[in-house]
């Protein structure tokens, strides 16, 4: 029995052995390693004119060095175009009331007695964020904060989740300007 087994360990090691060899050696002439490739790519490049673009005498033309070096033209009139379009973009935001923001839903219920007593818990340890109530038959929602970003109603959040477990973060539209306000 003893033999039996002393010639089945031999058998498995010379499996193994085996396996783990190599079963051919590279040779210096393969062309497929990645360092070796070759492949004619001139076809598909993107050509560039070595010639700078001269501007026509009415433009005038700015130039700005970028920082590897190459000098870059644009013509003054594109500049102005973009810092028209950057100009209405700029006043279309100043009108923007509203964004999507985030608020925290810390209770969804149909007794009043418990939403006012949450209501109450808010604005005893947070008179910062504002409280939004809505009564959908029959059911209560009190929502707290106007946070532009999730980070900040998530500081908030990790403080009221402790009283009330059911609190989430939800996303809703909020005002910009009562969102400033909260930090």
């Amino acid at each position: 029995m003893k033999i039996f087994s002393k010639v089945i360990l031999c058998i498995c090691l010379s499996i193994i052995v085996g396996a783990c060899s190599r079963s051919s050696t590279p040779s210096k002439n393969n062309n497929t390693g990645i360092g070796n490739y070759e492949e004619d790519l001139s076809d598909v490049r993107v050509k560039y004119d070595s010639k700078p673009v001269a501007a026509s005498p009415s433009e005038k033309v700015s130039t700005k060095e970028k920082t590897s070096g190459i000098a870059v033209q644009f013509p003054q009139q594109v500049n102005s175009q973009v810092d028209i379009v950057l100009d209405s973009i700029a006043e279309r935001n100043k009108n923007a009331r509203f964004s999507t923001g985030y608020r925290i839903q810390i209770y969804v219920g149909n007794d009043r007695r418990d939403v006012d007593e949450a209501k109450v818990f808010i604005y005893q340890n947070f008179p910062e964020l504002n409280t939004y109530l809505t009564f959908s038959q029959p059911t209560y929602k009190l929502k707290a904060g106007d946070f532009s970003s999730r980070l900040d109603a998530e500081r908030y959040y990790s403080s009221i989740k402790h009283r009330y477990s059911m609190a989430m973060v939800v996303t809703e539209r909020i005002d910009i300007k009562k969102s400033l306000q909260t930090k």
